[in-house]
């Protein structure tokens, strides 16, 4: 028989996290969210919780075997907290994935702050021209004696505000498309970078920024993977990560789902409770199906990862339907609430705006039907 159960130590790490994120992160999300300054103190406890390190080597201080799983159920239970801070693991599972990639004196410098939550690293591949076309970027990395120079302009790069360092993305002079795209570890206080800040109406203490290089030295150690493979390299680890995102929006929309479903419980109009009234009440049956519809795409996805078997079109699924449907489901928690739910006082609104990010971060939904598009059309099924 089929089983959709997640293992005792799943559910006893979702148990854990749904305490902490009730006691230490749902509190103070508005007012984190609200400010641009990134919470270090939080980012240190999700690391003394092990939450960085899921599926990074057990030598810096990682679990280990990459565990996909465990890492969308962390996304998932942390965001009903802070889906800002939610997206930490994410983030850092991606850098150190690549980081392991390195020479050992790259790995020991940056993968233990990583792990342990005292650093982060800004993942620099989206250009100003380029957008979701990732393949077509115009940073070059010219080669030079001990290394080399890299010149081109970064957009749109979250956590470039508060980084450390930026994995940067950039190609042989003369390449196109895929092919010569190699990925460096750029130090963001080397000669002749610059970071500046790009204010979004959501997702503020990530840092949003552009990365500007201008003749910058990157030795030979700084290489990550082979030289040329840096797309192909990247595009496999955002298979897993778009899957942990999807679940990340579904974790803010169903805290937002179950506030509004205690106000109206409690808010009567025209004699009775909210909750009585059939219009409504069928509109949070309706937005509770949806939720459970597309978290299983996601857990589907993951699984598929972890059991090794493909999943590049389900993790796209995953990625462009469930921000969709928590931005939905957001919405319609604040009109339950009414002017109380438009207030920058409630944290409904916030969601809506940290949420609404994901809709374009990453790729957008029409990049993601594009990857499932060309799968239905190269295996001559919709089945997956």
């Amino acid at each position: 028989m089929v089983s959709f159960a997640f293992t005792d130590e799943h559910e006893e790490f979702r148990k854990t996290l749904t305490s902490f994120s009730d006691r230490v992160l749902l509190p103070g999300y508005r007012d984190r969210a609200a400010s641009t300054n990134f919470p270090f103190d939080i980012l240190k406890r999700l690391g003394d919780l092990g939450l960085l390190g899921i599926g990074l080597p057990e030598e810096y201080g990682g679990t280990g075997t990459e565990d996909p799983v465990l890492l969308g159920i962390a996304t998932e239970t942390l965001a009903y907290g802070d889906v800002n801070m939610a997206s930490a693991p994410v983030q850092i599972g991606l850098v150190a994935s690549q980081l392991a990639l390195c020479r050992d004196e790259i790995q020991e410098r940056y993968l233990p702050p990583l792990i342990n939550g005292e650093q982060t690293i800004a993942i620099a591949l989206t250009e100003p021209g380029s957008g979701s076309d990732a393949s077509a970027l115009t940073t070059t990395a010219t080669a030079v004696e001990g290394g080399w120079r890299l010149n081109g302009e970064k957009t749109a790069i979250s956590w470039a505000m508060n980084a450390t360092a930026a994995l940067v993305y950039a190609r042989e002079p003369g390449s196109s498309r895929a092919r010569g795209v190699s990925c460096f570890v750029v130090p963001l206080d080397a000669d002749g970078v610059s970071v500046s800040h790009m204010p979004g109406m959501g997702c503020l203490p990530l840092g949003w920024g552009s990365i500007h290089l201008s003749d910058v030295f990157i030795p030979e150690s700084h290489l990550v993977g082979e030289l040329g493979k840096g797309f192909h390299s990247v595009m496999d680890h955002f298979d897993f990560s778009r899957a942990a995102l999807g679940l990340m929006c579904l974790g803010a929309a169903k805290q937002s789902l179950e506030e509004a479903a205690a106000y109206a419980q409690q808010r009567e109009t025209f004699g009775q409770p909210l909750s009585e009234h059939q219009g409504l009440a069928f509109q949070f049956a309706e937005h509770a199906t949806y939720l459970e519809g597309a978290r299983w795409i996601c857990y589907r996805a993951l699984w598929l990862r972890e059991t090794a078997q493909p999943h590049t079109a389900l993790a796209s699924m995953s990625k462009w339907w469930p921000p969709v449907v928590a931005k939905n489901a957001i919405e319609f928690a604040m009109r339950v609430h009414g002017n109380l739910g438009y207030s920058t006082e409630s944290p409904l609104q916030q969601r809506y705006r940290d949420v609404t990010a994901y809709l374009v971060a990453d790729g957008t939904a029409e990049i993601q039907k594009r990857i499932i598009a060309k799968d239905i059309f190269a295996r001559g099924t919709v089945s997956l």
